[in-house]
């Protein structure tokens, strides 16, 4: 998918930093503009999802994390980490290229194994930290409950009102993503989840041309987020998704994932209700998974 019709995104290079979502906010409060992306050959404490540490050796990954103010309603930011997911699997697909498949909620895998991750964290005016999409407590996070079993948002809710860029007066949501290019080993914990493109094709792309190419996805699917909903993003992660029809564990609901909701969450059939679930970490039985809809 082509960019859409806009200025170049700021970049901040950097060497080494503890975490490139860190300098991100605080770029942001300084008053940094919608789409600057903050990019580092290092970080040394990077966050991953539920408090993890996400470590990356000197000059291995692609590590950017970017500033964005939308004007899509609060409730709808967490589709932002499909969006993300889909747009990471399209640039992998095109530069290295790849079988990039997305798992929920915002993982990219090549083969089963963990290729790319996504982090989404959101702060009010306020810069009090919240929940994030996991819902443990973050630096800062989308605000929203554990678990719901209501009904999601409207789509549209909200994107009628004009679009703002206006630091002072815009929420900022940080989205960090991280890409394995070049290592050829990983620690043993990770040593049977993790891959990199480097593993899966003998070379590892030039980091530049993999930023290049993930920031023209990012940008034309964040476009067409924010101008007609979550209708395309969500069919087209349905269609690179390495979820639907496993049999999973998620959150305490058991059962086969079955589609994913117009606000992002999850829905899992358990055992003839379908359930909703907007966080939480995927366990999946292989042996019950039955057949998948990678087709969809």
């Amino acid at each position: 998918m082509m960019a859409h019709d806009s200025a170049p995104a700021a970049i901040v290079r950097l060497d080494t930093v503890d975490s490139t979502q860190s300098v991100a906010f605080g770029l942001a409060e300084r008053g940094a503009a919608d789409r600057t992306v903050v990019v580092a050959d290092q970080q040394l404490a990077g966050r991953g999802r539920r408090g993890r540490i996400w470590r990356a050796p000197a000059g291995t990954s692609l590590l950017a994390s970017i500033i964005v103010r939308s004007r899509l309603p609060q409730a709808l930011l967490p589709t932002f980490s499909p969006m993300t997911a889909v747009a990471t699997a399209e640039a992998l697909r095109r530069v290295a290229p790849v079988a990039a498949r997305v798992k929920w909620p915002n993982d990219v895998l090549v083969g089963g194994k963990k290729i790319a991750g996504i982090l989404l964290e959101s702060r009010a005016r306020s810069g009090v930290p919240t929940p994030d999409r996991d819902g443990t407590r973050a630096e800062a996070g989308v605000s929203e409950p554990r678990r719901s079993f209501l009904g999601p948002p409207s789509v549209q809710a909200g994107l009628e009102a004009p679009a703002t860029t206006d630091p002072a007066t815009t929420p900022v949501t940080i989205i960090g993503i991280g890409v394995n290019l070049g290592q050829r080993e990983f620690a043993p914990e990770l040593a049977g989840h993790a891959t990199s493109v480097a593993l899966e094709t003998g070379r590892a792309p030039d980091r530049e041309t993999m930023l290049a190419a993930l920031l023209e996805e990012f940008d034309a699917w964040r476009a067409r987020l924010e101008r007609e909903g979550f209708g395309a993003v969500r069919e087209q992660w349905r269609m690179l998704s390495d979820t639907l029809g496993r049999h999973v564990t998620l959150d305490g609901v058991t059962g086969i994932a079955v589609d994913l909701d117009v606000d992002g969450a999850l829905l899992i059939d358990a055992g003839g209700t379908v359930r909703r679930v907007i966080a939480g970490e995927i366990a999946w039985d292989e042996a019950a998974a039955g057949s998948r809809a990678r087709g969809r």
